[in-house]
Order: structure tokens, then sequence, then C-alpha cells
């Protein structure tokens, strides 16, 4: 089963925009923190040209609460 990440982006006008990301399973916990370690950086890397952003939150969530439409 793919792993799910929810994505929240906190704005200065305290605005928060989530989104979700799946990646492939892995076999180890290790490599579940280098995943996870791998999921923050591309988010950093993305936004990090954008203005206003205060907060970004990255966690781990299970693929039943990922809406369908959005993966």
């Amino acid at each position: 089963m793919n792993n799910a990440y929810e994505v929240s982006i906190c704005n200065e006008d305290l605005t928060t925009s989530i989104f979700y990301i799946t990646r492939r399973p892995t076999k180890s916990l290790r490599g579940l923190n280098r995943q996870h370690n791998n999921v923050v950086n591309q988010v950093v890397n993305a936004i990090r040209e954008v203005r206003g952003w205060r907060r970004l939150t990255v966690k781990r969530v299970p693929l039943a609460q990922v809406a369908q439409g959005s993966v």
C-alpha cells in the first residue's frame, strides 16, 4: 500500500493550503524516515521562491483519508 503525506502551508494572512502526495511503500523504518525527509525537501524547494508562507507541516496520513480525486 502506498504512503500518503498531507502537506499544509500556512500563509501570512493565516489561510491554509492543503494538498496530498503519495509515494511507493517502503520496506523499513529508515526508508520511511528518508522518504519523509525527501518529501519535505521537495516541497521546500518548490515553494522556496514563494513569498508569504509562514509554516509548513508535512505528516503521514492513512491512504483512506486521502480523497480519490486528490491523488
